[in-house]
């Protein structure tokens, strides 16, 4: 009795010591895995690239989805992304650095980078205490005036009074590209953009869209305006005209903005074009300022296309996956190659047969040969004669 009491004490003491333990919880939602990654120390502001087998991919630009900083983890990062992506680069400063194409098979992961060549893969936790909750964020972009130094947004849920960030001026901006960007939860309906640690700043700005990337533009008297868009890109819709080769079937778009790398479709190959009359044709955002045409699933391809004048239509012929020409007008149509004249030729009037030569005579009927037939009557009369000679000769020596 007193071994088993003190068995169920070992139990019990032992499972009271696991629950001190701290273990990983993910508070992603149903779908969705958690990225983590430990970066070398001159890898600043680590993003996610990541896309499915198909090529379908989860952000819409490179370098792909900002890693947030685990409070809880020195020197870890990590990303929430949708289970279907199971391949990642890991990138940093601006997209310059990155390892290779990465294998996650959809799970969470915890990625060692020690060069952009080499790179450890754990599907076993190395990050200890509770995971950061999964929050659905935006991006929020801003154009300041040039004496305003390190802008900042302050952003909340209006009227309830939430704040995004724990204290004024609120999250620090960094310069990307010619915008001011910083990440805030997907709910924030107000938002004010400061710089010099607070002390300019634009009035507040509230009943803003939820769930939408903002782009805010800071006049030098301190007032904005907002967009659902990067106002840089708001031209319009543009037409691209094709012409390619016979051979080529399925002919598609691909298309983007270059430098900042947006692109107009999901995935490779792009979209497929209309054929009207000689020309496949397409309309899609004016923005776009590269292309690439291309056919049998993407199998075939023109080069790179890019930085061209956006908003304008384009025309493009393609002789080969090497031989391309567009401009902004028109172009000739190469002219086909030549070929036999399809109209019939007049058929001649035949020659008359010749006439038929004259029959052949009537073969001559053989004439009775009465020398032979004389012959064969004198030999069976001397056979005759001579079987009766035989017989009356038998007949006499009988009589004797």
């Amino acid at each position: 009795m007193k071994k088993t009491i003190a068995i169920a004490a070992v139990l019990l003491i032992a499972l009271f010591v696991f629950t001190l333990i701290p273990q990983q919880v993910f508070a992603a939602p149903e779908g969705m895995v958690v990225v983590y990654a430990s970066v070398p120390e001159d890898w600043e502001n680590p993003c996610l690239w990541a896309w499915d087998d198909a090529g379908n991919g989860v952000f819409s630009a490179w370098p792909g989805g900002e890693a947030e900083a685990d409070p809880n983890n020195a020197g870890w990062y990590y990303c929430y992304l949708p289970n279907w992506a199971n391949n990642i680069i890991i990138n940093a400063n601006e997209g310059t650095v990155q390892t290779d194409a990465l294998q996650t098979e959809g799970k969470n992961v915890w990625v060692t980078v020690k060069t952009p060549e080499e790179a450890d893969i754990s599907f076993e936790a190395l990050t200890t205490g509770e995971a950061p909750e999964y929050v659905e964020k935006i991006a929020v972009f801003a154009r300041v005036p040039a004496n305003w130094d390190a802008p900042c947004l302050w952003a909340w849920l209006d009227p309830a009074g939430t704040n995004a960030f724990a204290a004024w001026p609120g999250g620090a901006m960094r310069l990307t590209g010619d915008w001011y960007t910083v990440k805030a939860p997907s709910w924030i309906n107000s938002v004010i953009i400061n710089g010099n640690e607070g002390s300019d700043q634009t009035a507040d700005y509230k009943d803003l869209e939820q769930g939408k990337d903002i782009w805010i533009v800071v006049a030098d008297d301190h007032t904005a305006e907002i967009y659902y868009e990067n106002p840089d890109l708001i031209v319009p819709d543009i037409t691209v005209h094709a012409y390619v080769p016979a051979d080529w079937e399925n002919p598609c778009l691909w298309a983007w903005s270059h430098p900042d790398g947006t692109n107009a479709f999901a995935s490779w190959p792009g979209e497929p074009f209309s054929l009207n009359g000689d020309w496949y044709e397409i309309s899609l955002p004016g923005w776009v300022n590269s292309f690439i045409v291309n056919a049998n699933g993407g199998a075939i391809q023109t080069g790179d296309m890019k930085e061209l004048e956006t908003g304008r239509d384009l025309w493009i012929v393609v002789t080969d996956s090497d031989i391309y020409e567009y401009d902004y007008s028109e172009i000739a149509i190469p002219a086909a190659p030549d070929t036999p004249d399809p109209s019939p030729v007049a058929p001649q009037s035949p020659s008359p047969p010749p006439e038929p030569s004259a029959p052949p005579a009537e073969p001559s009927q053989p004439e009775p040969d009465g020398g032979n037939n004389t012959l064969l009557i004198v030999l069976g009369i001397s056979g005759a004669l001579i079987i009766i000679a035989v017989i009356v000769i038998a007949v006499v020596k009988k009589k004797k």
